[in-house]
């Protein structure tokens, strides 16, 4: 059977662990149309976080943009990359992408094409940068028109600190012209550098300052792995002592990644039918990271 748990990407669906809370707080979030940035230590689960509560958001009938903005090194990086995220959440055919793609964002080239899997991906291109101002004033333009279709649109812009490293801050001054002026539109920003996220939206001297509410991420309550983890083992007919799990929750501090990772682990240690405080004998921190932890955590 495949190992039940998952760490080092995105988890979401009968993986993610609880959040119930915050789901309900971000839902309502983007029912509201608000703005929020949400920030925490990198890890901890923001992006399958709010990729859980866009899949209930889209089931709702919103329209839901996930921007992954970690690739992007420019302002016109950034306008492709926004058209194609908004574009490709319209989903659809071939025909159907490109012509999306040419109502809203014609004066990007836009051109369709089929990846390794045989599905259609859509992709833009800025002819001239002597056009970054207009074409960021309609790519941006974009998330209000749809919702003017009786849609509720929500915007998320992933690794949000990218944009101090672009040549200049006019990004930031754009989006805080829309979020003035988007009321029916939600826009959360993600990151994990939390002295610039902060810098962004607290510093009085930067554009996005007071443009947004907070909402710090942390880690995940005991009372919600022990039911979790032991659900799992149960499932794939094995099992582990409660103690065990309080255990190496306390080890972890409730944080999702090394919580997940150390269940991966003791998982494939388990056996059918056997407790798996058999196989315990509380290893230190030290010990964990010296074993089969990789380095980066």
């Amino acid at each position: 059977m495949k190992n039940p748990f998952h760490y080092g990407g995105v988890v979401t669906g009968n993986d993610f662990c609880n959040r119930t809370e915050e789901q309900q707080v971000l839902f309502r979030a983007i029912q509201n149309s608000e703005k929020l940035f949400i920030y925490s230590e990198r890890r901890i689960g923001k992006t399958s976080l709010v990729k859980q509560v866009l899949q209930q958001a889209e089931k709702k009938g919103s329209t839901a943009s996930y921007i992954d903005l970690w690739p992007t090194d420019s302002e016109a990086s950034f306008i492709t990359t926004v058209a194609k995220s908004i574009t490709m959440s319209m989903g659809g055919t071939a025909q159907k992408l490109l012509s999306t793609a040419k109502q809203f964002f014609g004066k990007l080239a836009p051109s369709v094409s089929l990846n390794d899997e045989g599905k259609p991906v859509v992709t833009f291109r800025v002819q001239a940068e002597s056009q970054i101002t207009p074409l960021l004033e309609d790519v941006l333009s974009v998330p209000v028109r749809l919702s003017k279709k009786n849609r509720s649109v929500v915007i998320v812009f992933d690794e949000f600190q990218r944009i101090v490293e672009y040549d200049s801050d006019t990004i930031e001054g754009y989006l805080r012209s829309i979020i003035q002026q988007q009321k029916d539109v939600c826009y959360l920003f993600l990151g994990s550098r939390k002295h610039i996220i902060k810098r962004l939206f607290l510093d009085s001297s930067r554009p996005l300052y007071r443009s947004s509410g907070h909402f710090p991420l942390g880690p995940i309550d005991m009372k919600e792995w022990v039911p979790f983890i032991r659900h799992k083992f149960e499932l794939s007919g094995k099992s582990i002592e409660p103690s065990m799990i309080h255990d190496l929750c306390n080890l972890t501090g409730g944080h999702p990644f090394y919580t997940q990772h150390i269940c991966h682990v003791l998982w494939e240690l388990g056996e059918p039918n056997q407790s798996l405080c058999l196989l315990y004998t509380s290893p230190s921190p030290r010990d964990l990271s010296t074993s089969r932890m990789p380095s980066s955590a």
